[in-house]
């Protein structure tokens, strides 16, 4: 089953469930902090913007995890695994960020501290920017992103079996990047050609323990058209679709559940095969941005976000086959605990 939401639909019931568990090809759910019934210090949200190109991948995070907030920076370079990372935290933010309901409003997102940065959105652009220091060298970013108009996206209603627990989530890809980074002496320039942004943007109460695969990817291909693939599965109840969808000039195709063989090695190649045929990938890994911030085993992050060349096929709904050579993409097997 395949639920698609086609016109505006309120996320939440009167009991801060998931009204109508679905997928859009943009936004169609209405969501409202006020609205949710779980204890305010579950409140997850956050803006996740990050920025590849063939060498270096870049993250920038707006989170407000209710608990806690935090404005962060994260460049690697995945040629040499050198990493810079910078951050301004923050206790008891409770939605003081005030994160937007909805990211296709025009906002401006800001946040003090050690590391200011800042996200500022409007029609057909995005602006991130970033002031601080990593290891006592100063710290300057400018990026643009352009957002083509008509550009469509996944958006995914899910549910838990936990009454009052949600997830509303937006992966938008395909927006081209320029723009440059400073640290010091060391200057990194974007190229719109070759680097490309992901918009992860997250809002929701889920439980506990929650594990997860996410696969992302965004190119030109060798005939200037623009594509790019959002696949996933394991958070929570996906029965009402799946959180598979590639995308071929600005316009979303819809496929099945992706099934996933992979040694256990995470270096080893992954094969990625739809239910519906449509989708037929293997990545080759290049590098492993392998990260953990678990405490006592307890509480935390254990992540495995493998980047590789991804070879393959797809297919639109039109039934046209994309051949796919040696494209940059992530996929990462994540284990969370908080």
């Amino acid at each position: 089953m395949q639920k698609e939401i086609l016109e505006s639909t309120r996320l939440l019931d009167g009991e801060g469930n998931v009204s109508e568990p679905g997928y859009c090809k943009t936004n169609r759910y209405l969501y409202s902090r006020k609205e949710i019934r779980a204890n305010p210090l579950r409140i997850k949200e956050w803006d996740f913007y990050q920025i590849s190109d063939e060498r270096y991948t870049v993250q920038m995070t707006f989170g407000d995890i209710s608990m806690g907030g935090a404005a962060s920076f994260t460049l690697f370079d995945r040629k040499t695994g050198e990493r810079f990372e910078a951050m301004t935290l923050k206790l008891l933010t409770l939605g003081r960020f005030h994160l937007p309901e909805d990211t296709n409003v025009p906002h401006r997102i800001r946040i003090d501290g050690p590391l200011t940065m800042s996200v500022s959105a409007r029609e057909g652009k995005r602006r991130l920017a970033a002031k601080g220091k990593i290891k006592g060298e100063a710290l300057s970013v400018d990026i643009s992103l352009n957002v083509p108009k008509g550009l469509e996206y996944l958006t995914m209603a899910v549910p838990f079996k936990e009454k009052g627990h949600f997830y509303l989530n937006q992966k938008m890809n395909c927006m081209a990047a320029s723009g440059v980074i400073r640290i010091g002496e060391r200057i990194i320039v974007f190229d719109p050609k070759t680097a490309f942004c992901v918009l992860d943007w997250g809002r929701g109460v889920w439980p506990y323990h929650e594990e997860w695969y996410w696969g992302n990817g965004s190119t030109l291909l060798p005939d200037g058209k623009l594509f790019g693939f959002e696949i996933g599965w394991g958070f929570g109840d996906m029965s009402a679709a799946s959180e598979n969808m590639v995308f071929y000039e600005g316009k979303g195709h819809k496929i099945g559940y992706i099934a996933l063989d992979r040694d256990a090695d995470y270096m080893q190649p992954w094969h990625f095969l739809s239910d519906d045929g449509r989708f037929d990938m293997i990545m080759t890994p290049e590098f492993d941005n392998a990260t953990s911030t678990r405490v006592l085993g307890l509480v935390g992050n254990r992540c495995h976000q493998v980047f590789g060349k991804w070879n393959g096929k797809v297919i639109l709904d039109d039934g046209k086959v994309l051949e796919i050579h040696d494209m940059t993409a992530f996929c990462e097997h994540s284990d969370n605990r908080w």
